[in-house]
Formats: C-alpha cells, sequence, structure tokens
C-alpha cells in the first residue's frame, strides 16, 4: 500500500480488519476529472461505505528540505498563501455548490498553487 493510505488506515484501524480499496490518481492530474471520481463515489456513501482522502496543502521538497533560511521562509509564505486559499474554497459557507467545484477544479490559478504543489506533484493535493 502507498504511504497515504497504509498510515492513516493502520491509525484508524489497528487490527486491520477492515478490508481497503486504494485509488490511484489520472496520470494528467486534472482536478476536474478527479472531481467527478469524487462525486460519482458519493453513492457509495449512502450505502455506508467510508471514503477517506488523505494528502497536504504544500509538497515542495525544494523548499521543505531548503537549508538557506530565507528560502525556507519563502516557502513557508507560499504555503501560508496556498492554505489560506484552500481554506477559503473547501469552507466559505457562503460560496455555491457550482463555484466551489470551480474553484477547486481551477486550483493551479490560486496563489502559490504551482510553489506549493509543482507540476507532477499533485497528487498529494488531489
Amino acid at each position: 500500500w502507498d504511504h497515504g493510505v497504509f498510515v492513516p488506515m493502520m491509525l484508524m484501524f489497528p487490527k486491520a480488519d477492515v478490508p481497503i480499496v486504494q485509488m490511484s490518481l489520472r496520470r494528467d492530474q486534472d482536478a476536474k476529472h478527479h472531481i467527478a471520481i469524487g462525486v460519482a463515489l458519493q453513492a457509495l456513501r449512502r450505502r455506508g461505505v467510508l471514503i477517506v482522502g488523505s494528502g497536504v496543502s504544500f509538497h515542495n521538497f525544494a523548499y521543505f528540505f531548503a537549508r538557506d533560511p530565507a528560502t525556507k521562509s519563502e516557502g513557508e509564505d507560499h504555503s501560508r498563501r496556498f492554505d489560506a486559499w484552500l481554506r477559503q474554497a473547501m469552507l466559505d459557507d457562503g460560496l455555491a455548490p457550482d463555484a466551489r467545484l470551480r474553484a477547486l477544479e481551477g486550483w493551479e490559478s490560486a496563489p502559490s498553487a504551482r510553489e506549493s504543489h509543482p507540476r507532477g506533484a499533485a497528487e498529494h493535493l488531489l
């Protein structure tokens, strides 16, 4: 199992007595397609299936492991900007559902999006 599945499930179900299905992401990492997959899976929730997604709002190793304090600080600034945008997109009660989906589909244009998730590394967000 991928650590994104193994670690949360190990913590949630330490006896490993729950069947698990891991899904892979599309190679193109297109947010619109992944959101459509999530919409399709919603029906399973009504049938008692637990659906868990795991990830992070910031995943850029160049900033994570920067030794230079200025570079590290720059990464932290990018992380704060993108995280603030993501929180608003996910939690703003004033955002209509269709507007929320459009915002999430267009995450790449959010402040510090690509600094937070470089091209090809969005699997930690999606």
